[in-house]
């Protein structure tokens, strides 16, 4: 059993804190209806609601996460808001390729993409970041939140240091908007502080696929 699949139970109460940026990033989408969205490291669905009442019915939710445990609440709540357009794929995110989402979703290019709180904890996440910016069509948008250790300050160390051992991340080094900045098109960068004392614990970065709209 994976460590997300042993906290799975508790994750969305934890989760849930992190609401306003959680919004703002699916802000960053700009979704309409009849959108293909990819949700990567979807964990529990979190991201559904928002996402499907930017989609609407005639949309289609992808979302992918490792963990068997996590996808189980994932369905759960699917089936309970009877979302039919939700298709959920098992699989190491590093695997994430056109053949993969034609396989289980029916298609092999998306409209837009969501990580939230992924990239902190996924090994080779720049892989991660390359296969799945490839599946987006050109004009589509590509959003990311995650954590990020915004200064090195020694009173916020145990803090920062707690909740990368409790996610199994790592929100002190990897600086995961940077591949995203370099590729995109409309960047945007939002930094959300929750105490005086930690800058920037939190960040939403977006951008446009380069090309003209699919």
């Amino acid at each position: 059993m994976s460590w997300y699949d042993l906290i799975s139970p508790l994750y969305d109460t934890v989760a849930t804190g992190y609401g306003r940026p959680r919004r703002a990033a699916i802000a960053q989408l700009r979704l309409e209806p009849g959108d293909a969205v990819l949700d990567i490291a979807c964990g529990t669905g979190l991201n559904f609601p928002l996402i499907e009442a930017g989609i609407g019915p005639e949309g289609l939710l992808i979302g992918l996460d490792f963990s068997p445990g996590m996808l189980a609440k994932a369905q759960r709540r699917a089936r309970r808001r009877r979302w039919e357009n939700v298709r959920l794929i098992q699989a190491d995110a590093r695997a994430l390729c056109r053949e993969l989402l034609r396989e289980h979703a029916g298609v092999d290019r998306v409209d837009k993409a969501l990580c939230t709180l992924g990239f902190s904890v996924v090994p080779d996440w720049e892989t991660v970041f390359e296969r799945s910016w490839a599946l987006v069509k050109p004009g589509g948008r590509y959003a990311m939140m995650d954590g990020w250790r915004g200064r090195r300050n020694p009173v916020v160390r145990p803090l920062v240091r707690l909740m990368e051992v409790v996610s199994r991340s790592d929100v002190t080094h990897r600086r995961c908007w940077a591949p995203l900045e370099a590729k995109s098109g409309d960047y945007s960068y939002t930094a959300f502080n929750y105490t005086p004392f930690v800058r920037a614990i939190m960040f939403v970065a977006a951008g446009t696929v380069p090309g003209a709209a699919a």
